[in-house]
């Protein structure tokens, strides 16, 4: 839906004011082609900003925003909401107030003196090899079974986001070389490569699948309709469930993690992993390559310092002393 144009360097009451300003972002974003998931990432965390100033500086134009202002709504943020989440309403601000500045609509950033927020870092977990083949196992050999299997197979040996999966045709398989198309983010085309695996999982759901009129999602439902990214889940879970696979680790996007830690641990490089998963930068890449690089448990055990001691352990009764 188009944002109706409002003229943001007329006078307006405060609480306008920000709206206009939010409304010259979005149309922007408009005019940028961007995906309708970013505009809800921004239009979200807009709201969410909007509100804080209506409760605590109603009386506040966008111009008057300051830095305590802004470090006021993160920490209220962190109260109320995860600091991921928060996170994102700093890169949403951080991005909101360069453009207003750059436009000319404000005369100073107030994100400039802003700190991003510090963020605990969590150890990633991601699937076994066992958990996985249990997935697979559970997938039958009806209709949707070699769906499954194909969509389980191409998540773990393609590392493709859920939406990227969803939005696979027909026509974005190439079987002589193997690979498919995938339309990523930022409307970045590249190629995936599969392989045998998951070449033979795509033949024969394929071949079960057939010519549906006028559809050329390459996974649908059995009633012929495009999958989604919610029922994707939705069978990833119920698969869990059927195995014992613990469902909080059943989402399309442990299967990215899953693909990304085996390529390494495999021998796979960080370059050519970041062009597999469609990342601009290497900043997330070097995060699975630190994952793959944990296994620490079973390298200790391997290489303990005191184990390799060689120490004799002490029999009979021992005196304290």
């Amino acid at each position: 839906m188009r944002i109706p144009a409002v003229d943001f360097r007329q006078p307006l009451p405060p609480q306008q004011d920000v709206q206009a300003a939010i409304q010259s972002f979005m149309r922007r974003c408009d005019a940028r082609n961007l995906s309708h998931h970013t505009k809800e990432f921004y239009r979200f965390r807009f709201e969410a900003f909007a509100r804080f100033l209506l409760a605590h500086a109603p009386t506040l134009g966008i111009a008057d925003v300051t830095p305590a202002v802004i470090r006021d709504f993160l920490a209220d943020e962190t109260t109320r909401i995860s600091s991921l989440t928060a996170h994102h309403s700093f890169i949403t601000l951080r991005c909101f107030f360069r453009y207003l500045t750059a436009e000319g609509l404000i005369d100073t950033n107030p994100m400039e003196h802003v700190e991003p927020l510090r963020q605990r870092k969590k150890v990633i977990t991601t699937f076994t090899t066992d958990q996985v083949r249990a997935l697979l196992a559970a997938c039958g050999t009806d209709f949707t079974g070699k769906r499954d299997s194909a969509i389980i197979l191409i998540l773990a040996d393609c590392g493709l986001r859920v939406s990227e999966l969803c939005g696979l045709t027909l026509d974005a398989i190439d079987w002589r070389d193997r690979t498919l198309l995938v339309l990523g983010k930022g409307a970045k085309e590249r190629r995936v490569p599969f392989g045998n695996a998951a070449y033979r999982a795509l033949t024969a759901y394929t071949a079960h699948r057939g010519e549906i009129p006028k559809v050329n999602s390459l996974f649908v439902s059995c009633y012929g309709v495009p999958l989604t990214r919610l029922r994707i889940l939705e069978m990833l879970k119920d698969r869990g469930t059927a195995t014992g696979v613990d469902i909080s680790v059943c989402s399309p996007h442990n299967f990215r993690r899953y693909f990304a830690v085996s390529y390494l641990r495999n021998g796979g490089d960080v370059f050519s992993l970041q062009k597999l998963l469609g990342h601009t930068s290497l900043e997330m890449t070097r995060r699975y390559a630190e994952l793959a690089q944990t296994d620490i448990v079973e390298k200790h055990r391997r290489f303990s310092p005191g184990d390799m001691l060689q120490l004799q352990p002490t029999s009979g009764r021992k005196r304290y002393k």
